[in-house]
């Protein structure tokens, strides 16, 4: 893993607790492993809606002095032995992180076959460790998550798939990707004043593949002071990679606000504000956009920003059909790094399935001047969401899907004054231009909404040598402008609508 991605995961994460371990059980009978999972997933519900009566999350056990506050290219000579892989030669393959650096909390791991379950036991003589550790002070310690490798790219190669590490936080990837954005359980109050409050995995549950699945099950027992819950995830490799998600979550008080399917980017500069910091690559994100499908119908883009302070949006959407942080542009040439290949990183999309009421989707963009921060946060905050939910979806790792209609390829701002003379140009004016692709047709027309300033002239082009292009001349009247156009034809719209919000003055 590389660095900076590396340490844009934790940054977010608070790490702490111990669990419960699950009552042994034994079969006579053969089951798959599909069914194994159905079941023990119905047992750890049981158990979670037991423990929100009982006494909440407690702190963590100490890790030995040596591994507190080490930094990342020590904790990264922590190796585990690819050897020692779990269900090594089969089609999945499980390795374990080991505890230390941001990494507190010990994560208990099981292992269920057909014969029962039992706790994976931590042995040091499954890591290798550089000269400055002494394994024998690390005898008992615990994982702090795992990793699950399987045939992604190529079918001879297990690649690193899906990873477990921090707080709730999971993330994954599709064929032909490198690392991005972050998922996470379910998040509390994030973006709200005051603390946020992290839910924590702290246990994993495997479920022993068949000989030649192609999905493999991981449940997961999530915890915090005010939430006890239990999450199974059925993981398909492939491009993309398919996460189905069936959780379910008891809260011991009511939140101010409960973020469903959570989504966790970085965002330092796109294409609105090039080479921004004096940057020589003219972009720098894991993501570059937040798409929703409202349960109307009408399919949204946001370019994502490094806004001048930080800012909460709301989206209504009802149910949402989907809804995702993206990585759209997939060209090298627009990010010119090598390293990072941020043409590679995924985009992650939900899906909502049963259990899904009325709410909105939100997008947290926090201010930053760090490549190391993760700055977004996306999720869904259902209006009422009781003391206890159940709720379903399917969440897809790698290229976002292909859809009908023209998508926004392109949007950029600039000075009005290189389209117009000077004289004419208020201080207060920006210059906006958004491009779509797949617009077929004739008699096509842009509508453009603006609140917070109005429009002081706009010119559409149809599609010709390059995509249909809108570019408008925007003025402010207050300190945040939200601007929203489409594309259509009569009554007919052709396209996402591109929403965004201009804050004057602080972004550039």
């Amino acid at each position: 893993m590389e660095r900076r991605q590396f340490l844009r995961r934790v940054g977010l994460a608070l790490l702490a607790s111990a669990c419960q371990a699950p009552p042994s059980s034994s079969r006579a009978q053969s089951t798959s492993a599909r069914e194994r999972a159905n079941d023990l997933f119905t047992s750890r519900v049981r158990n979670a809606r037991s423990r929100v009566r009982g006494r909440p999350l407690s702190p963590p056990r100490e890790v030995p002095a040596e591994l507190r506050g080490i930094d990342f290219d020590l904790y990264r000579q922590i190796r585990y032995r690819p050897d020692r892989s779990l269900w090594r030669g089969g089609p999945f393959e499980v390795q374990l992180f080991h505890r230390g650096f941001y990494y507190g909390r010990a994560v208990e791991v099981f292992v269920h076959d057909a014969e029962g379950s039992a706790p994976l036991a931590f042995d040091t003589s499954a890591f290798s460790y550089p000269d400055a550790l002494d394994p024998a002070r690390m005898e008992g310690l615990g994982f702090a998550g795992l990793r699950l490798h399987a045939p992604l790219n190529t079918p001879e190669y297990h690649d690193e798939v899906l990873v477990f590490l921090g707080a709730s936080y999971f993330r994954s990837l599709g064929r032909g990707d490198v690392y991005g954005l972050s998922a996470r359980c379910v998040s509390i109050d994030t973006g709200l004043e005051g603390s946020e409050e992290f839910p924590e995995i702290v246990a994993l549950h495997l479920v022993t593949p068949d000989d030649g699945d192609a999905v493999a099950h991981v449940v997961a027992d999530v915890r915090s002071p005010r939430l006890e819950g239990a999450f199974r995830f059925a993981i398909t490799p492939g491009g993309p990679t398919l996460i189905d998600v069936d959780a379910a979550v008891f809260l011991r008080e009511r939140v101010t606000q409960l973020g469903l399917a959570p989504l966790t980017s970085m965002h330092l500069f796109g294409e609105d504000t090039p080479g921004r910091f004096g940057d020589y690559r003219p972009e720098v994100h894991d993501s570059d956009g937040l798409v929703i499908h409202t349960e109307s119908g009408e399919r949204l883009f946001r370019p994502l920003r490094n806004p001048p302070r930080t800012t909460l949006s709301t989206f209504a959407a009802g149910t949402p059909k989907a809804f995702g942080l993206v990585q759209r542009d997939r060209s090298f040439g627009s990010y010119q790094d090598r390293e990072a290949r941020y043409h590679r990183r995924p985009s992650a999309v939900v899906t909502p399935g049963d259990g899904w009421s009325g709410g909105a989707v939100k997008l947290l963009e926090i201010a930053t001047r760090l490549e190391t921060d993760d700055n977004i946060g996306a999720f869904f905050v259902p209006d009422d969401p009781g003391r206890a939910l159940r709720f379903q979806y399917q969440l897809a790792f790698g290229d976002e899907a292909a859809s009908s209609g023209a998508k926004v390829v392109a949007f950029r701002r600039g000075r009005p004054e290189v389209t117009v003379h000077p004289d004419a140009v208020d201080d207060r004016d920006g210059l906006f231009v958004v491009d779509w692709s797949d617009v077929q047709g004739d008699a096509v027309q842009a509508r453009v909404d603006v609140t917070g300033g109005a429009v002081v002239e706009q010119r559409f082009e149809p599609a010709g040598e390059g995509p249909a292009r809108l570019v408008m001349r925007l003025r402010a009247e207050r300190d945040d402008v939200e601007l929203r156009a489409f594309l259509h034809r009569g009554d007919s719209a052709l396209s996402e609508t591109l929403s965004y919000l201009w804050q004057p003055g602080g972004d550039a």
